[in-house]
């Protein structure tokens, strides 16, 4: 009895402190699996949009991840933790939709794989459904997004809520200085339709139809400490894979990435996030997805584009961020797509959030120009914030 009302203590003494004011700004470094327990997090992100004329945009080219009207885009449920004396951790994030459940990621984590083999003591390993290596903004979930949307390369190349398949991962980071780390994952659908099946109409840059089908993602990353407050990561991300059912086509993609951090001293704010990515497909004989030679195969092509979106908080509640959008260079067998994006967000704490946001896509191909406005609003609650791995996020 002494033992269970001993063990009891303890755990009303953490969630105490998980729920007390003062702990917020530690929402990511408290955790309970270093006593034995599991952490556990909600996030619910909803929005309210608006497009100028929802009947007459091509949404395989900018995503749908939103109707018009009320979204609930997500309502996450984590489950993660680690093993007390093994170099395992294991995280599980749960969606939510009105009428539906998913699992976005659910895998196992060998972060000491030099526990078995000296000689492994600079790799880790991955197994499970995952987010996939490629880019920055592929790695993290949703909420943490500064935007309320994916990019249009996203879109068009990875789908709108980018790639988290069934497979394998290992990373190799040498022993030298400065860091540099190499991965490389296989991933398939499992037994699940659909690629990557967030939405019913993905753009398929990739055939996946059974299990046997595989992408690969090969990627390389190095990060600088510019100064005592800025930083500098530089990425270089590949994907390998059919891009028709019954056939040896296949799209390369190859994707590069520049992300540049500035905080001042110790508060969260002011800070800075500017992030850049740029993808590019190799495509043999592709079928294409959006325009005016929608689903038709067309001769092999080069397509790509980029986004650059630079974000500041200017102060303790307030954060305002931009991006612009292009895909077109080249253009390929597709139409081009610009779009502009602005955002305006107050914290309420660090986990949860009211957004505004506006954007403006150009005309594109046989598409009239349009407008689309949101309004988020994103909470989180939990003994850490969702999202095991990079956080992108400086909370």
């Amino acid at each position: 009895m002494r033992r269970r009302g001993f063990l009891l203590g303890v755990i009303g003494l953490l969630v105490f402190l998980a729920w007390a004011p003062d702990a917020g700004a530690h929402t990511k470094g408290l955790t309970l699996s270093r006593f034995g327990l599991i952490d556990v997090s909600l996030q619910a992100n909803v929005d309210y949009v608006t497009f100028s004329d929802p009947n007459r945009i091509d949404f395989d080219k900018i995503g749908d991840r939103q109707s018009k009207g009320f979204n609930l885009t997500s309502f996450d449920l984590s489950l993660s933790g680690e093993t007390a004396e093994f170099p395992l951790k294991f995280a599980m994030f749960l969606t939510f939709t009105q009428d539906s459940a998913s699992i976005e990621e659910a895998f196992l984590f060998f972060h000491k794989l030099g526990e078995f083999s000296s000689w492994l003591s600079d790799f880790q390993a991955t197994v499970g459904q995952f987010r996939a290596k490629f880019g920055q903004l592929n790695q993290i979930h949703d909420h943490e997004w500064f935007l309320d949307d994916m990019p249009l390369i996203y879109v068009k190349f990875l789908g709108p809520d980018g790639v988290h398949l069934l497979g394998a991962e290992v990373t190799y980071q040498p022993p030298i200085s400065p860091f540099i780390q190499f991965s490389l994952s296989a991933q398939s659908k499992g037994t699940l339709s659909g690629y990557p099946a967030a939405t019913s109409n993905t753009p398929p840059t990739f055939a996946l139809q059974s299990t046997d089908d595989v992408v690969v993602f090969p990627r390389v990353e190095t990060f600088f400490d510019l100064t005592n407050t800025a930083d500098l990561s530089l990425g270089a991300s590949g994907a390998i894979g059919k891009n028709k059912p019954n056939s040896d086509d296949r799209t390369y993609l190859i994707g590069g990435d520049v992300l540049y951090r500035w905080k001042s001293g110790a508060q969260s704010y002011p800070y800075i996030r500017w992030l850049t990515e740029g993808i590019w497909a190799v495509r043999q004989n592709p079928i294409v997805v959006a325009g005016a030679n929608k689903g038709r195969e067309m001769s092999s092509d080069v397509v790509g584009g980029f986004f650059t979106e630079l974000g500041y908080r200017f102060s303790r509640h307030w954060q305002v961020t931009g991006r612009v959008d292009y895909v077109g260079m080249p253009k390929g067998n597709e139409d081009e797509d610009l779009r502009f994006s602005a955002g305006l967000r107050y914290l309420l704490t660090p986990v949860a959030k009211i957004g505004i946001q506006f954007e403006y896509g150009a005309k594109s191909g046989q598409d009239p120009s349009y407008y689309a406005a949101f309004i988020q609003l994103n909470v989180g609650l939990g003994t850490v914030t969702p999202g095991v791995g990079k956080f992108l996020d400086p909370f």
